[in-house]
């Protein structure tokens, strides 16, 4: 079976992605970028993904009220989209994984684009290639 070789980075680093995928996944991709879709919570979680762990340093940072951000962060440790632990000084909060905290910052990045600016390619199609490497043909 052979496979296209692809320039690999972080999109295309999994091979699997480059397959179409069932609808269960792409509901669930869809949910998962709609829990970004409010700008404060985009605030929020960003304020998360740069290291302030407590509602009220996340507050701060973000530019928010320090009762939203107990409030957002509490219900998104309940949807299981960050995790809450018990601190010294009260509960913190982190993302609960790497692709929330990429999702975060893929979002910003066309936040700062226009559509006028030229945006980065990600993949290059190439000749296939067999699964050992060897090319085709």
């Amino acid at each position: 079976m052979a496979i296209e070789d692809w320039d690999l980075n972080l999109f295309t680093s999994d091979p699997t992605l480059l397959e179409r995928s069932g609808d269960e996944e792409y509901e669930r991709a869809a949910a998962a970028l709609e829990q970004l879709a409010d700008p404060r919570r985009l605030r929020l979680l960003h304020a998360l993904a740069v290291g302030e762990e407590t509602a009220q340093r996340a507050a701060v940072w973000a530019g928010l009220e320090q009762g939203y951000a107990e409030r957002e962060l509490a219900a998104l440790a309940l949807l299981g989209i960050v995790e809450r632990r018990d601190g010294p000084h009260g509960p913190v909060y982190v993302p609960r994984d790497g692709h929330l905290v990429v999702q975060v910052h893929v979002a910003l990045a066309h936040g700062r684009e226009s559509r006028a600016d030229q945006h980065p390619r990600l993949m290059r199609r190439r000749a296939p290639v067999t699964v050992r490497g060897r090319r085709a043909g």
